[in-house]
């Protein structure tokens, strides 16, 4: 078995509401990774993470569910977690065991009773979070929309990383802003793409947000906003671990895209993630409790 180095292991949960999207959102995952060859579905009851009869039954995640796979020479430990409030206590007791929390929100429900309870359970742990705005091939997917539904719950400090080109049935483009692209993916649902140059209105867009990236990650790195001036400009490569240092400390809170069921941002979401995610040497001290007196 390949041993990994503390620094490039990953350990994250998968919360949110119910039905939003995190089961297919972890076959997404291991599709993308070469784990499976092939996404299976809630309806057919073919996923890997909902196993159990009752689960396959009911169409809904009962039980949190460990899984993993490597990307980027790193390695993914994720759960799946329910998120219906009936079984809440599986929800609850995955983010105390991770690094960060993947916070994934339907596009056209947007922030539910359930995210906002993972929400506030994260942040009482201190936990770094990531969020997923998941379905963008569902009808009337409206991204604007739901990007100010999660800055209006949770702040301004919400930034958006992907946006969707073509929302709707037929979503297969993204906007990736740190890297100035659009990605087309196939619809084969193998999480492949291939890259494009901005065009149009997108370039003066991705241009803002990009600048307004670097103000957030300069909060955690001068030496960055310096060079931003000097050069007028920072590549991915230059920002990377201001990027890093911007998540853990929570400076900005990212946001992607996706569409689960087709595979369709996933990929780049697993590079974000293999590159800036928290591992166990970010989350080098936890909060606990004292069984004993409750105390911390």
């Amino acid at each position: 078995m390949k041993e990994y180095q503390t620094e490039d292991i990953r350990n994250f949960a998968l919360v949110g509401h119910g039905a939003c999207g995190k089961t297919m959102l972890s076959e997404s995952f291991l599709v993308t990774a070469g784990v499976l060859n092939r996404l299976g579905s809630i309806e057919a009851g073919s996923t890997v993470s909902d196993y159990h009869p009752g689960e396959k039954e009911r169409q809904i995640s009962i039980h949190a569910t460990p899984l993993h796979l490597e990307w980027l020479e790193k390695k993914f430990n994720f759960i799946d977690t329910p998120g219906y409030l009936d079984f809440i206590g599986e929800t609850l007791s995955s983010p105390a065991v991770a690094d960060f929390a993947l916070v994934v929100v339907g596009v056209t429900a947007g922030v539910e009773v359930g995210t906002e309870q993972v929400w506030n359970y994260a942040n009482k742990l201190n936990l770094p979070r990531l969020l997923v705005l998941n379905g963008m091939d569902k009808e009337h997917a409206d991204f604007d929309g739901a990007l100010q539904g999660l800055r209006d719950h949770f702040g301004q400090k919400v930034f958006p990383l992907m946006l969707p080109v073509n929302p709707g049935p037929g979503f297969n483009q993204v906007v990736d802003v740190l890297r100035k692209k659009i990605l087309t993916y196939n619809n084969d649902g193998s999480g492949t793409y291939t890259e494009g140059d901005l065009t149009g209105d997108w370039v003066a867009r991705v241009e803002q947000l990009h600048e307004e990236l670097i103000e957030y990650v300069a909060e955690s790195d001068d030496a960055l906003l310096e060079k931003f001036f000097e050069q007028e400009g920072l590549t991915e490569e230059e920002m990377r671990g201001g990027i890093h240092a911007a998540v853990q400390n929570q400076a900005f809170i990212p946001v992607f895209c996706t569409s689960a069921v087709r595979n369709v941002g996933v990929s780049r979401l697993m590079d974000f993630i293999a590159k800036y995610g928290s591992s166990p040497v970010d989350r080098a001290t936890v909060i606990a409790e004292n069984p004993r007196d409750g105390k911390e």
